[in-house]
């Protein structure tokens, strides 16, 4: 791809790499935790964690965490949410919205909830805006799971918000890799910046 300029003060949003989601023993683990592990966006996600905090830059998570109230909130149709409401996944407090070990959080990194699928969307433990504003953030680096869902509506949320968007396509994933391949190179590319995770370090 032609060369870039890291524009802004970038921050690193890790999305929804959670206990229930992306841990092989997760709650609802047969979603997208196989595809976590086996697609090794872990370690890519690790690199870029080592790159923000070694240059001192922001880090931010934010966990789908559901109130519990969730089933009553939700829209009858729609298969996700058939999904939760068999799981009675996520609640706020329970070990399903701890972020996944590999990745855990170093003291002061904040750790936001959203409801249901984009980041921006019923904050719980902070408002994301408000957090990204007192960190100067202004260059979002998306990574998460899963690609077709919570990650693309970021993209969309952000570019909503006038936020700069960057995109490492080997640092998030989904289960259903067709759903990926769409959202990388067809939707995503409309809105953010989509390179890869060695690319994004490189213009850190």
């Amino acid at each position: 791809m032609e060369d870039w300029i890291m524009q802004g003060t970038p921050a690193l949003v890790l999305i929804h790499m959670q206990h229930a989601i992306t841990d092989l023993e997760g709650r609802v683990a047969f979603l997208h935790a196989k595809a976590t592990w086996e697609s090794g966006i872990i370690p890519k996600q690790q690199a870029l964690l080592k790159a923000f905090r070694e240059k001192g830059l922001p880090v931010v998570y934010v966990n789908s965490m559901h109130p519990l109230n969730a089933v009553e909130l939700m829209s009858p149709y729609g298969t996700f949410y058939d999904v939760i409401r068999r799981n009675k996944m996520n609640e706020v407090g329970s070990k399903d919205v701890e972020v996944l070990s590999a990745l855990a959080p170093q003291p002061g990194e904040p750790v936001l909830g959203n409801f249901m699928f984009g980041i921006f969307s019923n904050n719980t433990g902070g408002d994301l805006k408000q957090v990204l504003a007192d960190l100067g953030a202004d260059t979002l680096v998306l990574c998460g799971v899963a690609t077709g869902m919570a990650v693309m509506t970021a993209v969309i949320q952000c570019a909503d918000m006038f936020y700069k968007v960057i995109v490492p396509s080997d640092a998030s994933i989904d289960a259903n890799r067709a759903l990926h391949d769409i959202a990388m190179n067809n939707v995503i590319p409309a809105m953010a910046l989509v390179t890869t995770t060695d690319d994004v370090i490189a213009h850190l």
